[in-house]
C-alpha cells in the first residue's frame, strides 16, 4: 500500500513539476529564512547567558544628574564595590574590571592586544568562564597574575599548557596562572587577559572618571527596585558629598543597576562596549515569522488550489471502490513527500548560508543537533498536517456523482482566503519597501552629514600610555614636520568618538551669579581648529605665543554658550581643569561623538603634557612614511593609529550591518510574496482559460485580456498599500528616535514604495496574464 502511495504521489509530483518547484521552493526560502533568523535572534537575547549565575548578577552603572540633563555612564567609582561587599549582606560577592589594552612583547615584536581588564581576584566566583588549565578560585590571588583566553595563548605560545610561563604586558611580566575558553560570540565579556590587581578601597567617588565597571553577584535573585533604594542611599553617604565639596551645585550621582542579560542592550551609556538594539531583536523575530507565514500560505493555498484539480480524479477513485480513509492517508502522503522536499532544501540552505552569515555579522551562529532535530521533525509534520488536511478531508467527502457531474460544492470558495494571504503579504512588502528607504536615506545622511569639522586624509596617531614615552611626543611630532609627506600637526587629547571625554566641575557666572556645572573637556593646541578646519564663531583661536592663553585661555561650543545661559560667550570668566581665566572664542557645535548623540557642551583648553593623541594631515599613500619615524622614536610599541573618517564611519558598522539584513530580508519577502501571487495568478488563469478563449472570438484584444486579469491583483496589492502605509510610517518614526540628527519621513517615500510594489506585482502577474492572452481560443476551447 506504502509503495503504492508512493507511485501515485511521485506521478502526481512529475505531472505537475512547475507546481512542484514552485511550492518546494517558495517554502524552502521562507523556513530557511525564518530558521537563519532564530538562530541570529536567539544569539542576540542570550546574551551572557551562559554564565551559571547570570540570573544573579547585576551591573552598577552611574549616572549624573545636571541642571540641563542626566549623563548616564556605564562605569563606576572605585570605591562603589568595596561597601556593596562590606555593608550588605544580600551581595554574595562584587567585582571590579578596569578596562584597558595591553601592548605584548613577543620574539622582539610589539603586538596591542584589546578586551584585557585588571580585576579583583574574586572575579571567577562571579562569571563562570570555562577554565581549561588552572584553578579559578586561586588564579588572581597574587601580584602579576595573568588569566589568558585560549587564543592569547595559542597566539602566542603555540598551545594552552602555559600554566607557570610569563608574557609581558606593558613592560610588566605576568605570570600565567589560568587558561579559559573563548568565551562565545554574543558576551559583552570577551576576555583575551584578565590581571590581578588590588584596588585601593579609599579612592575618591568623583575624581577617578568612574574607570572600572562594578558587577554584583546576589545570594539570591535580586530584587532590583530594594537594591536601588540602598544604592541611592550610598549615593547620598558617599559621592554626593564630594560633589557639593567640588561646589558642583545642582549636581548628583545615582547608580542604576541592570541586570546581566540586559546588559547588551543598554544603550546611551558613555564609557560602555559596542551595545545592541532589542528593536532589530523584536523586528527580526517579527519578520521571521511573517516571512514563514508567507511561505506556508502560499503552500497551502496553491496545494489546496491544486488539489481541487484532483476532484475528478477522487470521483473515479471512490467510484471504483476506494475508500474514504485511503483517500486521505494518499494526500497526507503527498504532503509528507513535499513538505519533506521542502524542509530538507531549507536545511541545506541554513547551512550553506551560516558562514557567510557568520562573516557578515562577526559573530558564531551554529546549529546544534540535538535541538535542530526535533524542531526539524516537528516543522515537517506540522507543514505535513497544515498542506494535507484540508484537501485531504475535503476531497475525500465528495460524492463521486456530484464531482463526475462536475458540481464541486464549496471547494472554490477559498478565494477569499487566498486574496487574504496576497493582501498580508504585499502590506508586508510595502512596509519593508518603505523601510528600506528610511535606513538607505538614514545611512546615507549619517555618512555625509557635516560634523563640523575636516575628518579626510585627518591620521590619529595614539601615544603609548607609558608616561616616560609621552614625553618624547615633542621629539616625534618635529620629526613628522620634518617630512614632506606630512601637512599640518596638532597633538592633546584627539578626537575618539567612542571614548568618554575628561569632565571636571567648571565654575562661570551668569549674570553675575556663580554657577557650578560639568562640562567635557579637550586638550588641545593652537593646530588643533585649523587642522581640522573648525569654525570659530566669535573670537580667536588659542594661541602658542600669548603666554596668558597656556593656562587662562578657553575656547567653548555654541552648546556650553547655551547651556550657561550666555549671550555672548567672549570674556566670560571660567575656572576648570587646573585653568582659570576668560573665554578667547566660541566655536560652531561639531559633532565629536556619533548622530546618535546631540553635541554636548565642551570645553577646549590648551594642553598637550603629556599628549595622548597626534593628528596630522597625511595622504593613506604616504603612511609607511609616518611609521617609519614612529620606529625611531618608539621602537618598543607598535604603531597604533586609525584615520579619523573611519573611525567615525565605524560608529555605524553595527547599523550598516542590521540594515544589510533587512535589505535581504525585503529582497526575501517580494521573491516569496511574488512566487505566491505568480503561483496564484497562474491557477486563477487557468481556471478562466474558457472565459478567455469566448472573449477573444467576441473580438477582446490581448491588452483587454490582460487587463481584465489584472486589475483584481493590482486592487489587493493597492489595498495592502493603503493599509500598510500608516503602519511603517508609525515603527519607521519610532525607530528614528534613535538618533539626535536623523532625516525625516517624506511623502514621496511611501509613494516610491507603493509605486514599486506595484510594478512588482504587475510585472508578476503580466507575465502570465500576457502568456494566456497570447493562446489561440480556438485550441482552448477544443480542449475545455
Amino acid at each position: 500500500m506504502l509503495s503504492n502511495y508512493l507511485k501515485i504521489a511521485l506521478r502526481n509530483l512529475w505531472r505537475n513539476k512547475f507546481y512542484t518547484g514552485l511550492n518546494v521552493g517558495g517554502l524552502a526560502v521562507g523556513l530557511a529564512a525564518c530558521l537563519l533568523m532564530a538562530l541570529y535572534v536567539d544569539h542576540e537575547f542570550s546574551y551572557d547567558g551562559f554564565h551559571a549565575n547570570a540570573d544573579r548578577i547585576v551591573r552598577v552603572t552611574t549616572e549624573m544628574k545636571t541642571p540641563e540633563s542626566p549623563l548616564s555612564i556605564a562605569s563606576s567609582p572605585l570605591p562603589l564595590a568595596t561597601v556593596l561587599k562590606q555593608d550588605y549582606p544580600e551581595v554574595e560577592t562584587a567585582v571590579r574590571l578596569l578596562p584597558s589594552s595591553a601592548v605584548v612583547r613577543h620574539q622582539g615584536k610589539l603586538l596591542k592586544e584589546p578586551d584585557v581588564y585588571f580585576a579583583d581576584k574574586e572575579v571567577f566566583a562571579v562569571f563562570s568562564y570555562s577554565f581549561l588549565a588552572g584553578n579559578p578560585a586561586s588564579a588572581l590571588a597574587n601580584p602579576n597574575s595573568a588569566v589568558v583566553g585560549e587564543r592569547f595563548a595559542r597566539k602566542y605560545f603555540g598551545q594552552t599548557d602555559v600554566l607557570g610561563k610569563t608574557v609581558e604586558l606593558n613592560k610588566q611580566l605576568y605570570q600565567i596562572t589560568g587558561v579559559v575558553a573563548d568565551a562565545p560570540s554574543n558576551t559583552d565579556l570577551p576576555v583575551t587577559a584578565l590581571l590581578s590587581k588590588t584596588f585601593a578601597g579609599t579612592r575618591s567617588w568623583v575624581e577617578d572618571d568612574f574607570p572600572c565597571y562594578t558587577y554584583v553577584l546576589f545570594r539570591d535573585e535580586p530584587n532590583l527596585a530594594v537594591f536601588s533604594k540602598k544604592l541611592a542611599q550610598i549615593a547620598e553617604k558617599y559621592a554626593n558629598p564630594e560633589l557639593k565639596k567640588m561646589g558642583a551645585e545642582g549636581y548628583s550621582l545615582v547608580f542604576p543597576v541592570e541586570r546581566l542579560r540586559d546588559v547588551h542592550y543598554s544603550t546611551g551609556k558613555l564609557a560602555d562596549t559596542p551595545k545592541g538594539n532589542k528593536q532589530y531583536g523584536y523586528l527580526f523575530a517579527f519578520l521571521s515569522v511573517f516571512v514563514l507565514a508567507i511561505a506556508l500560505l502560499n503552500y497551502i493555498n496553491l496545494l489546496t488550489a491544486k488539489a481541487a484539480e484532483r476532484a475528478k480524479e477522487v470521483g473515479i477513485r471512490k467510484a471504483n471502490g476506494a475508500q474514504r480513509g485511503q483517500l486521505i492517508r494518499q494526500f497526507l502522503f503527498e504532503s509528507f513527500l513535499l513538505s519533506g522536499l521542502s524542509v530538507g532544501l531549507a536545511v541545506v540552505l541554513v547551512c550553506s548560508a551560516i558562514p557567510f552569515f557568520n562573516e557578515l555579522l562577526q559573530i558564531r551562529l551554529s546549529i546544534v543537533l540535538s535541538e535542530a532535530v526535533p524542531l526539524t521533525g516537528f516543522t515537517w509534520v506540522l507543514i505535513t498536517l497544515a498542506g494535507g488536511l484540508y484537501p485531504a478531508f475535503v476531497l475525500s467527502n465528495y460524492r463521486p456523482v456530484e464531482v463526475l457531474k462536475g458540481r464541486m460544492g464549496s471547494f472554490g470558495k477559498g478565494a477569499w482566503l487566498r486574496k487574504s494571504v496576497i493582501v498580508f503579504q504585499f502590506m508586508l512588502a510595502v512596509g519593508m519597501i518603505t523601510g528600506v528607504l528610511v535606513i538607505r536615506r538614514q545611512m546615507n545622511f549619517m555618512q555625509h552629514h557635516d560634523l563640523g569639522f575636516r575628518k579626510e586624509g585627518i591620521l590619529s596617531v595614539y601615544l603609548p600610555e607609558d608616561s616616560t614615552a609621552r614625553v618624547a611626543a615633542p621629539a616625534f611630532i618635529t620629526s613628522l614636520k620634518n617630512r614632506s609627506e606630512v601637512g599640518e600637526v596638532t597633538m592633546g587629547s584627539g578626537l575618539q568618538p567612542s571614548g568618554l571625554l575628561p569632565m571636571a566641575s567648571t565654575t562661570i557666572r551668569t549674570n553675575g551669579k556663580k554657577r557650578e556645572i560639568m562640562s567635557n573637556y579637550q586638550f588641545i593646541d593652537d593646530q588643533f581648529l585649523p587642522l581640522l578646519n573648525i569654525k570659530l564663531k566669535t573670537g580667536r583661536n588659542l594661541s602658542a605665543n600669548i603666554k596668558s592663553d597656556l593656562n587662562s585661555g578657553f575656547i567653548v561650543n555654541e552648546a556650553f554658550v547655551k547651556m550657561a545661559g550666555w549671550k555672548d560667550g567672549i570674556g566670560q570668566t571660567i575656572d576648570g581643569f587646573n585653568h582659570k581665566g576668560k573665554v578667547v572664542g566660541v566655536v560652531r557645535n561639531f559633532h565629536y561623538r556619533s548622530l546618535h548623540n546631540l553635541v554636548e557642551p565642551l570645553v577646549l583648553v590648551y594642553n598637550t603634557f603629556p599628549a595622548s593623541s597626534i593628528m596630522l594631515k597625511v595622504k593613506a599613500d604616504d603612511l609607511p612614511a609616518v611609521k617609519a619615524v614612529w620606529e625611531r622614536h618608539y621602537p618598543l610599541y607598535p604603531f597604533d593609529y586609525a584615520f579619523l573618517e573611519q573611525s567615525f564611519e565605524s560608529q555605524y558598522q553595527k547599523d550598516r550591518t542590521l540594515a544589510t539584513i533587512f535589505n535581504g530580508f525585503t529582497s526575501l519577502t517580494i521573491l516569496v510574496s511574488c512566487l505566491g501571487l505568480f503561483g496564484f495568478v497562474t491557477f486563477t488563469t487557468g481556471q478562466r482559460t474558457k472565459e478567455i478563449g469566448i472573449r477573444k472570438i467576441l473580438g477582446a484584444s490581448v491588452v483587454n485580456v490582460v487587463l481584465l486579469l489584472s486589475k483584481d491583483f493590482l486592487k489587493l496589492v493597492i489595498i495592502a498599500f493603503v493599509i500598510a502605509a500608516p503602519v511603517a510610517w508609525f515603527a519607521l518614526d519610532h525607530w528614528l528616535q534613535d538618533f539626535a540628527y536623523r532625516v525625516g519621513l517624506e511623502g514621496w517615500i511611501f509613494a516610491l514604495a507603493g509605486s514599486l510594489v506595484i510594478l512588482i506585482a504587475l510585472l508578476t502577474v503580466s507575465f502570465q496574464s500576457i502568456k494566456a492572452a497570447l493562446v489561440n481560443p480556438v485550441n482552448t476551447l477544443k480542449h475545455s
